[in-house]
């Protein structure tokens, strides 16, 4: 028994000590910018104050330039913020991102089919990733975003209403995760979309009850102003609009010709779906038409989480936590060495502060700045790429794809 304890302890011991460097990184702002801890908390104190005082919560800016960038339901959601003095804040809300990164990243990990025994060492990556760090500094909703968009997808079979809520929360609060309604493309996620589509609507629908306002203006305009949150061709900028500024496409075009090629990409991604779907049906029959299974349908997570990425006007590091997160999925659960490789090396640029080296180098102004700045993007690529499907289901609603075996429950 005590051998037995010994070696589960051993076994989460990569875990502690990513959580203990990411206390050493929070007490001592080793890595990180002045200005940078608690900033993008403090942002939604300020927007949920002036929610709560009839003030517009878009018409502030941050002493750096930067404005409340959410729909007004997140101002609504943020007001329990204000129950606690700003330091105090910032711990418990790191605190929570912890939390629910290793409870929720554990479970998604077994649903992916990772075995238990690499589980603590894959939540360990993450943990130390960029995305997550960058998070834990600024205080940033961007991990709960990411995990209640691709936890929920993954629940669509066994609990199509809770994960239609959190799936709806996670497009009410961000707005771009609202590219999950794609999938009813395809019959057999209708069904969980209507669910995910309602959920949005009704937080939707309490913003603009709590500031009509602020709601049109938001929705109307704001919204659609991406010059307005930094320009395509800033270095940390990790979307297709970046990757192509980076490239050295002007900055006035950079941005619509990232919209054209992000809708490339979103057709490629439909008809993969759809050729899913279709050969499911042909196989199975009725059967075909139900939802996927909780691992299946968590890649179809994945893929939305990166797509919302790539597609993007600009895309901060914090906003790509499933970039790590599919990774260490992909690592362990393949059972393909090429697929494992190509994962990890996938991995790489989220675990190494490469726009930091690429803005060293010159930026967009030398080669060197330039491949270092695309590395992000072009990750995000390749991982779409190893997670959409290419095999027929298995037994028990398993599905091999990409040369792993995913599991069919949670």
């Amino acid at each position: 028994m005590r051998r037995g304890a010994a070696r589960s302890a051993l076994r989460w011991a990569p875990l502690g000590l990513a959580l203990a460097w990411s206390a050493v990184v929070l007490a001592t702002g080793v890595g990180t910018e002045a200005w940078q801890p608690g900033y993008d908390l403090a942002v939604y104190r300020d927007g949920a104050a002036d929610l709560l005082a009839g003030r517009d919560p878009y018409a502030r800016t941050t002493g750096r330039g930067h404005f409340f960038v959410y729909p007004p339901v997140a101002a609504v959601l943020f007001l329990p913020l204000l129950l606690v003095p700003p330091g105090a804040g910032l711990l418990l809300w790191d605190a929570l991102l912890v939390l629910a990164l290793v409870a929720g990243g554990r479970r998604l990990l077994r649903a992916a089919g990772a075995p238990a025994a690499l589980v603590p060492a894959a939540l360990a990556l993450v943990v130390v990733s960029d995305p997550f760090r960058e998070a834990l500094v600024l205080g940033q909703v961007s991990p709960l975003v990411v995990l209640a968009l691709v936890g929920g997808t993954a629940l669509a079979r066994r609990s199509p209403g809770v994960g239609g809520a959190l799936t709806g929360a996670a497009a009410a609060v961000k707005v771009t995760p609202a590219l999950v309604l794609l999938l009813a493309a395809a019959r057999p996620w209708r069904s969980f979309a209507l669910r995910v589509a309602l959920a949005g609507a009704a937080l939707t629908a309490v913003g603009a009850l709590a500031a009509p306002a602020s709601w049109r203006s938001y929705f109307l305009d704001l919204l659609w102003r991406s010059g307005r949150v930094a320009p395509a061709g800033t270095t940390s900028n990790n979307s297709l609009a970046g990757a192509l500024a980076h490239a050295g496409v002007p900055a006035g075009a950079a941005a619509p010709a990232g919209t054209a090629a992000g809708l490339v990409l979103v057709a490629a991604v439909l008809v993969v779906l759809l050729r899913r779907a279709r050969a499911d049906e042909l196989a199975d029959g009725p059967a075909g038409a139900r939802a996927p299974g909780a691992g299946e349908a968590l890649r179809w997570g994945l893929v939305v989480s990166l797509l919302s990425c790539l597609v993007s006007p600009v895309t901060w590091s914090h906003h790509a936590l499933a970039a790590p997160l599919a990774a260490v999925a992909l690592a362990a659960a393949s059972s393909s060495g090429a697929v494992r490789a190509v994962a990890l090396a996938a991995l790489v640029p989220w675990l190494l502060p490469v726009l930091q080296w690429a803005a060293a180098a010159g930026g967009a102004g030398t080669a060197a700045g330039v491949l270092t700045a695309l590395t992000r993007p072009l990750s995000a690529l390749v991982l779409v790429g190893l997670l959409l499907p290419r095999g027929r289901g298995g037994p028990g609603g398993a599905a091999v794809t990409g040369g792993s075996r995913v599991a069919g429950s949670a």
